[in-house]
């Protein structure tokens, strides 16, 4: 049974890997890792964690160190501690749209997981094309290089272009580069630390 899977697995990365690699993603439970985002507005650090149906928690490096944010979709509210410790002070609610929690290009906290970020991919590739070239390796893991590029003149929240690095076993992105219709560098961002499925404190995304 599980050769099957395996099997099935192989031939829809083949046929198309964004949407193969968006199933194994809609298929965890979530997941935590370190987020390192380097861009125009400088380098941001982050503790990730990500729980299905849509809980984010935040736990901030750099720039902003010891600040901790939770967004929750049962209130669709970003809960933000700008000095950390949540659970011994109240933080400030704020809708995920408010400029103080969003990222120096904006992206917003409840649209910040690794599925919207495939979803945005599909997007452009559905105006586009995806490319896959041979296996190599990055920080010792063999990883599943795709690269889709949409049409001249379409861009996604400004993107004409994805590289994705892709963990050849679970197909979980570990870096991801993004470049505007200029060809120029808009972000490159690792996921550094993986965790799939962790079993997460009952009061991680409710402190």
């Amino acid at each position: 049974m599980l050769l099957l899977v395996l099997v099935a697995m192989s031939a829809t990365f083949e046929e198309d890997p964004i949407a193969a690699a968006l199933a194994q993603v809609n298929a965890l439970s979530g997941y935590r890792l370190t987020l390192r985002s380097q861009g125009s507005g400088g380098e941001e650090v982050i503790r990730y964690s990500y729980r299905q149906p849509g809980y984010v928690r935040m736990d901030m490096e750099t720039p902003y160190h010891g600040a901790v944010l939770i967004y929750r979709p049962d209130t669709d509210k970003v809960q933000l501690w700008p000095f950390g410790s949540p659970g011994r002070r109240a933080g400030i609610s704020l809708r995920p749209t408010n400029r103080m929690v969003r990222s120096s290009r904006g992206h917003r906290v409840d649209q910040s997981d690794v599925g919207t970020l495939l979803r945005n991919v599909q997007q452009l590739q559905l105006h586009g094309s995806a490319r896959r070239f041979e296996p190599t390796t990055l920080d010792g893991r063999l990883v599943q290089h795709v690269v889709v590029e949409a049409e001249p003149g379409r861009t996604v929240h400004e993107v004409a272009r994805y590289d994705l690095w892709l963990d050849d076993e679970t197909l979980f992105p570990l870096r991801v580069k993004s470049y505007d219709r200029r060809g120029e560098r808009l972000e490159s961002v690792r996921l550094e630390e993986v965790i799939l499925d962790p079993v997460f404190p009952p009061d991680h995304f409710a402190p």
